[in-house]
Order: C-alpha cells, then sequence, then structure tokens
C-alpha cells in the first residue's frame, strides 16, 4: 500500500470529501479507480466517482456509498492509501517517491554516503534525506548532483556539489 494523502474534512452536503496530497503536484487520484481510507487501525476499499481541484494544495473527491455529509465528516482525517499495482507507471525519468526510500547512495567515487530513509519537496525540487549511522545528508534531486539511479537494482550515484557533504 502506497499513501498518497488524507482526508481533511466534508465538502458540502452531498458527501463529498477534501482531501490533501500528499504530494500537491500529484493527479494520481485522477488516474485510479479506488482507494483505501485508513481510520483508527481500520482499511476500507471505496470507488473514486469524481476528483476536482478546489486550490493548489486540495481536491475535491467523490465516493461510491459517501452520499451526505455525516458520511463525509467520519472519514475526517483518514489516510489515503493506494495499492501499489494500481498505481500507474512513473514516466521515463520520473519516479514515485516510496520507489527511492531504501536505496543506497554513493559518491560518483564509489564512497556510500547512505541510504535514502524519506523523500519530500521543498517546492523547488525534490529532496533525498540520506542516512547513515553518523549523519544525514540533504541531497537535492537535481541533474547536476543526480549522476544515476537504478531503482531496480536499488543503487543511486550523485556527485556532491560543494558544500553538500559539510
Amino acid at each position: 500500500m502506497l499513501r498518497v494523502g488524507r482526508i481533511s474534512g466534508a465538502h458540502g452536503l452531498k458527501g463529498a470529501l477534501r482531501f490533501r496530497p500528499d504530494n500537491p503536484d500529484s493527479d494520481i487520484l485522477k488516474q485510479v479507480k479506488r482507494i483505501f481510507l485508513e481510520r483508527s487501525g481500520e482499511s476500507r476499499e471505496f470507488r473514486v466517482t469524481g476528483v476536482t481541484p478546489l486550490n493548489p494544495t486540495t481536491d475535491r473527491i467523490t465516493l461510491d456509498g459517501i452520499a451526505d455529509i455525516d458520511a463525509a465528516a467520519a472519514l475526517k482525517g483518514a489516510v489515503v492509501m493506494l495499492a501499489t499495482e494500481d498505481v500507474p507507471p512513473a514516466k521515463p525519468g520520473e519516479f514515485y517517491y516510496y520507489e527511492a526510500i531504501g536505496c543506497e547512495v554513493f559518491l560518483t567515487d564509489g564512497t556510500r554516503l547512505g541510504a535514502i530513509e524519506e523523500v519530500f519537496s521543498n517546492g523547488a525540487q525534490d529532496i533525498w534525506v540520506v542516512r547513515d549511522s553518523e549523519r544525514e545528508v540533504l541531497v537535492p534531486v537535481i541533474e547536476d548532483v543526480v549522476k544515476s539511479m537504478d531503482l531496480a537494482g536499488r543503487r543511486v550515484t550523485i556527485e556532491p556539489i560543494p558544500g553538500l557533504l559539510d
């Protein structure tokens, strides 16, 4: 399962929900037919019937079986998950955050830097949080730094820019 966001509340009287994606640039809910909502240790599957942007950080979604404000309000705080088999393939030159987590990161000289433990966007680019037992390095995912990505082999090679490893 892949977390893609959370339900922030009801939207209107007819059961629509406010969805806050973990990655506001993603339109993945428009590409899938079902989601799973997890709340209080329980997971329920729903068929997605509509997705409409409300603002840059929130979408309005409608789900089969959620038809009134009370049913929608009861889902506030639920985590929105997708089955990984439902996730469309990444476009060439792109990757899903979950695919990079766990990859070993090496410098171009072969030195191991650590493993990618987190991925986030700072608004300008993605950032990998690379950790080993001694330190943490924030690696910008830009062409000048990332020289190769082998997601299947779980290996990434970077060339640090000045100040990156200080």
